[in-house]
C-alpha cells in the first residue's frame, strides 16, 4: 500500500531530495515534529493537568466543608430563633400573669392606678423584646462578619488587596479634591 501512495506521488510531483518526492519530505518532517513534541511535552502537559486536577478537586471539598458549615451556623440559628420565640412567648405569660395579679390587686385601689401598672407591665414587655431582639440581631452580626471574615481570609489573595487599597485610596483622593 505505500508503494502504491510512493508510485501516485512520483507521478505528479516534482523530485527533492535524494529522488524522493518533496511531498513525502514533508510528510517525514510533520511526522518527525510531531513526534518531538510528544517526547518533549507528555510529563509537562501530564503534570499540568493532574495538578489543576488537584486543584480543583481541593477547591471542591473546601467549598463542601464550608457549605456544611454554613448548614450548621444556620441550623444553629434557627434553634436559637425558636428558643428566643419560647422565651419571648413565656416572657408575655409572664407578664401577662403579673398584669392581671396586679390589676386585680389595683381595682380594689383606684382606675387610675391601675391604668398606670398596665401601661409599666407593657412597657416593660416590650423593652424585653427589644433587648432580646438587640441582642440576637448583635449575636448575628457578629457571627455574619466573623463567617465572612473568614472567607475572605481565605479568598483574597495579596493582589486583590493591594488593588482594593489603591482603590480605596483613589475614592478618598476623589472624596475630598
Amino acid at each position: 500500500m505505500i508503494a502504491a501512495v510512493l508510485l501516485l506521488l512520483e507521478e505528479g510531483s516534482e523530485r527533492g531530495f535524494l529522488g524522493v518526492p518533496s511531498l513525502v519530505w514533508q510528510v517525514a518532517n510533520l511526522a518527525a515534529f510531531l513526534a518531538l513534541l510528544w517526547y518533549f511535552l507528555r510529563r509537562p502537559v501530564s503534570e499540568f493537568f493532574g495538578s489543576r486536577r488537584n486543584e480543583v478537586a481541593s477547591a471542591l471539598a473546601k467549598a463542601e466543608e464550608d457549605r456544611r458549615r454554613a448548614e450548621a451556623l444556620a441550623a444553629e440559628l434557627e434553634r436559637r430563633l425558636r428558643e428566643i420565640d419560647t422565651e419571648l412567648a413565656n416572657l408575655k405569660a409572664a407578664a401577662k400573669r403579673d398584669a392581671e395579679t396586679e390589676h386585680a390587686e389595683v381595682l380594689k385601689r383606684t382606675e387610675a392606678d391601675a391604668a398606670r401598672v398596665l401601661e409599666r407591665a407593657k412597657t416593660d414587655v416590650d423593652n424585653r423584646v427589644r433587648a432580646a431582639r438587640v441582642e440576637l440581631t448583635a449575636f448575628a452580626g457578629d457571627l455574619a462578619v466573623e463567617v465572612a471574615r473568614e472567607i475572605l481570609a481565605k479568598s483574597v489573595t495579596p493582589e486583590d488587596e493591594a488593588r482594593l487599597a489603591k482603590a480605596g485610596v483613589a475614592d478618598l483622593a476623589r472624596a475630598r479634591g
